[in-house]
């Protein structure tokens, strides 16, 4: 039977592994939420969390450290790494296996058989990235609501959902990275370590660079700094940041589109 969509294929083959990581993804911010409560002393942490070393602090939380009010304690605790975390480890995962992995796995001469333009695989592939990253993002926010409800957590529910709607496009930024080094290099696990190692320097750049004299302007370079660097938590969406994430990840499947249309496919 030939092949109709690959769009409804990808949903079909990745709908079980993605059910686990969004289970995960729920319970993991619901438990930072739950132990809120239970902090205690909410100064006298954050008395002792002002007296960490500058660099320390800005590597800790790119939005500063405040532990004194749940907003606070969520940018630290979920927003600025298990967040970023998870959902740039879905982006990358997906984007990385996306033509890489058919070729790695010998099926892409079975899937180009059928027919459809390569490019055509490339975007639907990116789509079913795009989708799965998002409701990762979605079961984060429900797993926050939920435990935020039970345990009497006041939090701004809207806001979450555009923090969280922020570092989902930062994953799918990433994601689209990925796509485009597997659609050039033909390696999986190649892909995914070059996509991750530069988010990592974005990171580090967006963290460390206002510290540095001399290179405070390339923070707003830095793909991190439009995820995180308004604050969506407290201040919501950013429209120019949220353009700029949506454009490297549209450009980036564009390249990966035309490199998979140009090169020789093996396997």
């Amino acid at each position: 039977m030939q092949l109709r969509s690959v769009f409804l294929k990808c949903i079909h083959d990745q709908w079980r592994a993605v059910l686990g990581w969004s289970i995960f993804a729920a319970l993991m911010p619901a438990l930072y939420v739950a132990l809120y409560p239970s902090l205690g002393e909410a100064n006298a942490m954050q008395a002792f969390m002002d007296q960490l070393p500058e660099a320390y602090r800005a590597l800790f939380a790119s939005t500063g450290l405040d532990i004194s009010t749940a907003e606070g304690y969520l940018n630290i605790e979920l927003f600025s790494f298990v967040g970023p975390l998870l959902l740039l480890a879905v982006g990358i995962g997906l984007g990385a296996s996306a033509t890489a992995g058919e070729e790695e796995g010998g099926t892409a001469d079975l899937l180009l058989a059928n027919p459809i333009h390569r490019w055509r695989v490339v975007l639907e592939k990116s789509a079913a990235m795009v989708l799965w990253t998002l409701i990762v993002a979605v079961a984060i926010w429900i797993g926050v609501v939920a435990a935020a409800l039970v345990y009497g957590v006041e939090l701004p529910f809207d806001r979450i959902g555009a923090a969280l709607l922020d570092c989902a496009l930062l994953g799918i930024a990433y994601g689209a990275l990925a796509l485009l080094v597997g659609a050039l290099l033909a390696r999986r696990m190649a892909a995914f370590a070059i996509a991750l190692i530069l988010s990592v320097v974005a990171y580090f750049v967006n963290a460390l660079a206002p510290l540095v004299e001399g290179m405070e302007d390339l923070r707003v370079l830095s793909p991190f700094y439009w995820y995180i660097g308004n604050d969506p938590l407290r201040n919501g969406l950013e429209p120019s940041h949220v353009a700029a994430l949506a454009a490297v990840a549209v450009a980036c499947v564009a390249l990966a589109a035309i490199a998979w249309e140009r090169r020789d496919i093996r396997g």
